[in-house]
């Protein structure tokens, strides 16, 4: 398992705007290149319950936000609220690896 983010915490911009990945994320485990400014890709996640989200990823000022689909998937999310974002390891047969997304909520 690869974390790119753990245990963001959720502000009121987050669930506004499009969730801003942390400084510090793990961003080379991302299935895009993201050394440019604009739209990087979509990035199919799954959630605790086992529904799939795909959530658009795209990069200003060299920051990483999601964007289309974050609203949707955000709707019971509240600030305080913390994230993460993992990729699971290849596993035989699966296709390759999958994106995880938890919601802890305090």
């Amino acid at each position: 398992m690869a974390i790119i983010f753990e245990d963001k915490r959720v502000e009121l911009n987050d669930i506004e705007k499009g969730l801003r990945f942390p400084r510090d994320a793990k961003i080379g485990h991302l299935p895009f290149d993201c050394s440019n400014d604009g739209q990087l890709g979509k990035l199919p996640v799954i959630d605790e319950k086992g529904f799939q989200w795909t959530l658009t990823c795209i990069k200003r000022n060299r920051i990483i936000y999601f964007t289309d689909g974050w609203k949707e998937f955000s709707k019971g999310i509240r600030v305080g609220h913390r994230i993460t974002l993992y990729k699971e390891d290849d596993s035989f047969g699966s296709g390759g690896a999958q994106y995880k997304i938890t919601v802890r909520k305090n």
